[in-house]
């Protein structure tokens, strides 16, 4: 049950007001007993008032307390609940006819609560008629001699009172408590009602109906945000879904030319008996063939790797990119002397980044080996390496054939290769695919311009290691 939002609710709320309403009945108890002993202390003390205007004296030898003569009803009647005693140095002088046995102590034990500058002590004990008690008693000096009064007041009605609306009170919280958890289940099940609908609207969507989005505008406001996030994974998802297609269909017909092209070398070695030159022939054409296709298997598994998150930036460490550039450089000085294409670095300054220092040089010896392939004989390639805001920009530019305008949107495609490219230019349509995925990986970029004299100019940025 508390796995579910409903659940949760239902459990925080019920035990929220549980322990609200526990607290604010005990602190209701404690209140209720607080203006009850409040409202006694105010009539002992207006009981001790009029008490004390009855002390008097009329010779001023002999103090005298007449209080039968004014004091009428509860104080009169034996144990009553309602007494008085007045002591004069000590000495009983008057006692409430209420309290039947004049010699019992109504202030036994130590005082609750006193006032030393008014000379007043209050006391809780047990009546003559084994009733609650709330005593105050003051002392004074009169004709010099310390006068004692003492009141004592029942506190039986009042704390009956007190119990029973405490009582009424805890069993009222309950029937509370359960309704207040009924009402929050009830406005849990209609505050959820939108997201159940949520899910089953996303229950309809499958990899046969990538193309479906959640509708935002028919939404609670709670939830646009997330159907817009949502609608934003499934354009990325299908995305992905539609290049991993692409991907398979591209794979599948680059690589049955190759597979075309050495069956045949087979069949046609296989026909008769040939020479061995013949048959060395066959065997460099199909290693050739088999070679390229290495290459693109080679290709299309660093490709999974980066897609599946192979460069992880937990793990990237500084590398220096002028070391990666001349790697790259050194790797490709073969082919370069095979195609009488001049390579040249402009290394300005040192520049370190966090990342795989492997593939990073494999997607500059791509761009370096591309610039080389694309060339012309008695060609130049430059690579050229700057900082600048915080960023590192490496730019490989050549004297080659170019990128048209209209192939410039595709050339990082997976397979893509124009048609100026396949003329006469071997590939496989993954290296610029494979820079690119590099450079996101690291959270650089990579774009290509046209050089204004011919060729082409490919730039990788990346931000430089704190």
């Amino acid at each position: 049950m508390l796995r579910s939002i409903k659940g949760r609710l239902l459990f925080w709320t019920f035990g929220s007001v549980a322990i609200l309403f526990t607290g604010f009945g005990y602190a209701l108890h404690h209140k209720l007993h607080y203006i009850v002993d409040d409202s006694l202390d105010k009539t002992l003390h207006a009981n001790m008032q009029f008490v004390k205007g009855l002390v008097h004296s009329h010779d001023s030898v002999t103090i005298l307390c007449e209080a039968e003569e004014f004091i009428k009803g509860d104080y009169t009647q034996p144990d009553s609940g309602h007494y008085y005693k007045v002591f004069v140095d000590g000495k009983l002088n008057t006692a409430s006819h209420s309290l039947v046995d004049s010699n019992f102590d109504l202030t036994p034990g130590q005082p609750i609560a006193h006032n030393t500058k008014l000379r007043e002590w209050v006391y809780v004990t047990t009546g003559p008629d084994s009733e609650p008690l709330r005593v105050l008693r003051h002392e004074y000096m009169f004709l010099g001699k310390l006068i004692t009064l003492v009141v004592a007041e029942d506190m039986k009605a009042n704390l009956q009172m007190v119990d029973r609306l405490t009582k009424y009170f805890f069993i009222v919280m309950p029937v509370m408590v359960f309704l207040i958890a009924l009402t929050s289940l009830i406005i849990a099940e209609i505050s959820l009602r939108p997201l159940q609908k949520f899910s089953q609207a996303l229950e309809t969507i499958s990899h046969k109906n990538l193309e479906e989005r959640l509708q935002e505008n028919g939404q609670a406001k709670e939830l646009r945000k997330l159907a817009e996030k949502f609608n934003s994974l499934m354009q990325r998802l299908q995305q992905a879904f539609e290049a991993e297609k692409n991907l398979l269909g591209d794979a599948a017909h680059e690589l049955k030319t190759p597979l075309a092209v050495i069956r045949t070398e087979c069949d046609i070695a296989l026909q008769r008996t040939r020479a061995a030159e013949e048959y060395a022939e066959s065997l460099r054409e199909i290693r050739s063939v088999s070679g390229t296709m290495l290459e693109q298997v080679n290709g299309l598994l660093t490709l999974a790797r980066l897609d599946s998150g192979m460069l992880d930036a937990s793990v990237f460490q500084p590398v220096s990119l002028n070391s990666c550039v001349s790697d790259a450089m050194r790797l490709a000085d073969p082919l370069a002397k095979k195609k009488n294409v001049l390579l040249s670095a402009n290394l300005h300054e040192e520049a370190s980044v966090w990342g795989d220092k492997d593939t990073l040089t494999e997607a500059l010896l791509n761009l370096v080996e591309n610039a080389v392939k694309y060339n012309h004989p008695g060609g130049f390639v430059a690579v050229e390496l700057n900082r600048r805001d915080g960023e590192v920009e490496i730019a490989v530019s050549d004297t080659g054939m170019g990128i048209r305008e209209e192939d410039r949107q595709r050339i990082f495609d997976r397979f893509y290769r124009s048609a100026t490219a396949r003329t006469g230019t071997e590939g496989t349509g993954l290296g610029l695919s494979i820079a690119k995925a590099v450079m996101q990986a690291h959270g650089g970029g990579i774009r290509a311009e046209a050089q204004p004299g011919g060729g082409s100019r490919f730039v990788l940025t990346m931000p430089l290691a704190g």
